[in-house]
């Protein structure tokens, strides 16, 4: 039987992790923090049952849910998906294999989170697979705190927001684009449409 020990190093090794990284270390940051449920819900606007649902695996919060979690917690978003706590030091370097990035999936799109090992990064990047083919597979445009970059990998983008008309994108494009307007990515052709998305946050301390 494999121990908690065991677990996390083999998660450090590069292994695909699940939602359930999230689920477990949110639990934790937040008994660390001394807050009910109720605190929490109250500093990220995400109802108690959501919270109760995301701690127990039962529910893939969208990546705008994620970012207001961090900013309840005061922590930075990849803390969320790091199996461990590790202080911040310099000259620190990280190395995510090929495929080996912590994954974290909604229906719109399917994350594999670069670099989940560093605390207190300046950035979160992502290589994040864009399932979405329709404006309609989003209720909303979704929005959070800071600024984010995209770069297409692969496929075509058509990248929707509150403020300018639809940007069509193919490999090479990149956009920069603030992220509290209202965006949403989808693909643009009958194949999932590859992303280098990168975002930053606003001081969360």
């Amino acid at each position: 039987m494999n121990t908690e020990h065991d677990q996390i190093a083999s998660a450090q090794s590069g292994q695909e992790l699940s939602s359930s990284v999230l689920a477990g270390k949110l639990r934790w940051l937040r008994r660390q923090a001394n807050m009910t449920l109720q605190q929490l819900s109250q500093r990220c606007a995400i109802s108690v049952s959501a919270l109760s649902k995301i701690e127990n695996d039962q529910l893939s919060p969208t990546y705008e849910k994620i970012a207001a979690l961090a900013l309840g917690l005061g922590v930075d978003v990849g803390e969320l998906f790091s199996p461990t706590t590790k202080a911040s030091a310099l000259g620190r370097r990280s190395v995510t294999r090929r495929g080996q990035g912590v994954t974290h999936e909604t229906d719109q799109y399917r994350y594999e989170i670069l670099h989940a090992d560093l605390a207190e990064k300046r950035f979160v990047p992502l290589v994040t697979t864009i399932k979405a083919h329709d404006r309609a597979d989003f209720p909303r445009l979704l929005s959070h705190d800071g600024e984010e970059l995209l770069y297409v990998l692969s496929g075509q983008v058509v990248l929707h927001t509150d403020l300018y008309a639809p940007l069509e994108l193919g490999p090479g494009d990149s956009c920069y684009i603030d992220s509290t307007m209202g965006h949403a990515c989808i693909s643009g052709s009958g194949a999932d449409a590859t992303i280098l998305w990168i975002s930053s946050h606003a001081d969360l301390r």
